[in-house]
């Protein structure tokens, strides 16, 4: 497994990946231009057990709230998508259909789709008249409270390869900070817990918690560790219309008062065995007749909306590519990308009266 990883033409394909979207930033260039060179050091460290993880870039996100971003090295995500692509089919046969975030042939819209099904079934079976309820849960500080150790037990159950696991390990718990990157404002730093500026963001080496949220690893991490989430809501509590995306999740049933214990029952689960907590303020016990917020959307039983803040969000910022574009600082082809973006994400829904609207 480890050689496989290693392999000069594996790593030759990760840096292919890695590339995408990003062929002109700088870091980009930089990589390409010496490309064998680069990729015969990595295949050299790599195999001689020489590799370390580079500091991290921090920067800050805003869009659609205040994320802080430790991102890895060029590098780095070369050796990202290459262990990715040798591991994640192990842990793929262990995940279970309704989990959706970053995974191949799932996402959002096949979440909100599955959801709907969800609903339609339901209704079918308790009728028109009874009420069903969904509970809706998010994880506090998710990816913040990850326990290294917890963590690594969980892979280590299915990595039967030491060197493999090693490299987990390293990327795991190796996380500088680049102190020369001069982006980063005083202002910005305060936004998050006070920590070692030689650190990366929303990482706790002393108590060997969190993963940053650039690196690819992460959410492939995020997965495992949620994993026995999912399996201890399907397989111990047998619930039967239940999704994840992520950190955020949903139950449907007819039993509002069901549903509440079923929040503290899962709420233990997690305390116990990941180390995590339920949001206090994201935990909602509602009728479904209003629809279901989920990735995005809110969805009924027979047709699907887009949700009102993602929808301020895109006429936001469609409004600010034209505006760039009337100033010359965005090129037409970069318009109509975004365009199709939009699209891509309102034609899963309801809304052929939303896009005559939204771009007219």
């Amino acid at each position: 497994m480890y050689k496989t990883i290693c392999k000069l033409e594996n790593l030759y394909n990760s840096f292919r990946r890695a590339q995408l979207d990003n062929h002109y930033k700088r870091k980009v260039c930089v990589f390409a231009y010496s490309l064998e060179e680069n990729i015969n050091r990595l295949h050299w460290e790599l195999s001689n057990n020489r590799y370390t993880p580079q500091p991290y870039t921090y920067f800050v996100l805003h869009d659609p709230k205040t994320r802080s971003i430790a991102a890895p090295a060029f590098r780095d995500r070369v050796v990202q998508h290459s262990l990715v692509e040798e591991i994640q089919p192990l842990f793929e046969k262990q995940f279970i259909f309704d989990s959706y975030a970053c995974r191949v042939n799932k996402g959002t819209h096949l979440a909100a789709s599955r959801l709907k099904k969800f609903l339609m079934a339901s209704r079918s079976i308790y009728g028109k008249e009874t009420p069903i309820f969904a509970l809706q849960c998010d994880i506090r500080k998710f990816f913040k409270s990850i326990s290294w150790d917890i963590l690594l037990k969980l892979i280590d159950k299915t990595i039967p390869c030491p060197q493999t696991f090693e490299l987990i390990e390293k990327i795991v718990t190796t996380h500088n900070r680049n102190t020369r990157n001069t982006d980063q404002s005083t202002a910005q730093l305060s936004l998050f817990e006070p920590q070692d500026i030689t650190q990366a963001p929303g990482i706790n080496t002393n108590k060997r918690i969190g993963l940053p949220i650039g690196n690819l690893t992460s959410q492939l991490f995020a997965n495992i560790y949620l994993n026995e989430l999912d399996h201890f809501v399907k397989d111990r509590l047998r619930l039967r219309w239940y999704g994840r995306y992520m950190d955020d999740f949903y139950i449907l049933h007819a039993d509002k008062k069901f549903l509440r214990e079923m929040s503290n029952e899962i709420n233990n689960f997690l305390n116990q065995k990941l180390a995590l907590s339920l949001h206090p303020n994201k935990l909602a016990v509602k009728n479904v007749k209003d629809g279901v917020p989920f990735v995005g959307y809110r969805i009924f039983y027979d047709h699907i909306l887009i949700r009102g803040n993602t929808l301020l969000r895109m006429r936001r910022n469609w409004r600010d590519n034209q505006k760039q574009l009337e100033n010359d600082s965005l090129q037409e082809e970069d318009l109509l990308a975004s365009k199709a973006a939009i699209l891509g994400h309102l034609k899963h829904a309801n809304s052929y009266g939303l896009i005559k609207n939204l771009f007219k």
